[in-house]
């Protein structure tokens, strides 16, 4: 993991940090002392010795043990359910905005599929900007199939189409999964037959779509928007 913030995020976790870089001429005074109360082995080095790991290091660089995937299983469900499927997001970027998005919100879960999908990488760890640490990410076999598992829990199905019906105008409220597909082909017609209702962000522009990533954290802010009419405690 590059980058104070995204090293600082991993610090301020559960997660478990084998080792630190520290450039030499570094002032990471806090990640230091944290370092420090956690016993993590801290090594002072050259900043040439980063730039071979990457040069947005910002002069330290953590080695972490792996994330642990989530199974279908380890889902909680409550009448305030809120999961995020992704679909054949393949950017590992986007996914580690979505995943930075979901964070900030508190969303239960994220689902991705094993196929076709972004996987962990150093990359999403970066774009999430640590957040990936307090997320939980459920991979799955098969995402029709998941979405008749989440069905059977009493979860509405919502699908993110540019041919769908105005957020904004519809109700959104009660446990729900939110499905967004990859930007060029969206979500797979047989996600699509599958969802409860489908929406979509009005625009005023010429253009037609956003970054998946853009709309995700929209879509998701007016779906927690509208919950808060009932209880003003969802947002700080």
């Amino acid at each position: 993991v590059l980058g104070r913030r995204a090293v600082m995020e991993v610090l301020k976790s559960d997660g478990k940090i084998n080792k630190l870089l520290v450039a030499k001429d570094s002032k990471l005074e806090e990640i230091l002392k944290i370092a420090h109360e956690k016993k993590i082995l801290v090594s002072k080095v050259e900043k040439r010795v980063l730039d071979r790991f990457g040069e947005k290091h910002q002069g330290v660089i953590a080695f972490i043990s792996p994330k642990e995937y989530k199974k279908f299983e380890d889902l909680r469900f409550s009448e305030d359910s809120f999961f995020i499927v992704l679909d054949r997001i393949k950017d590992p970027r986007n996914l580690g905005a979505i995943i930075r998005t979901c964070e900030f919100f508190k969303i239960d879960a994220v689902i991705i599929p094993k196929r076709e999908s972004a996987k962990i990488t150093e990359t999403v760890w970066k774009s999430s900007a640590g957040a990936l640490e307090h997320v939980d990410i459920v991979l799955v076999d098969n995402l029709s199939k998941t979405i008749e598992k989440l069905k059977k829990k009493k979860i509405w199905i919502i699908g993110a189409d540019i041919n769908g019906e105005r957020c904004f105008e519809k109700n959104l409220r009660g446990p729900l999964a939110l499905i967004l597909g990859e930007e060029q082909k969206g979500m797979r017609d047989i996600l699509k037959r599958e969802c409860d209702l489908l929406i979509k962000i009005p625009r005023r522009g010429k253009i037609e779509s956003l970054n998946v990533s853009t709309a995700a954290g929209i879509l998701i802010y007016e779906i927690l928007r509208q919950r808060t009419y009932d209880d003003r405690k969802l947002f700080k």
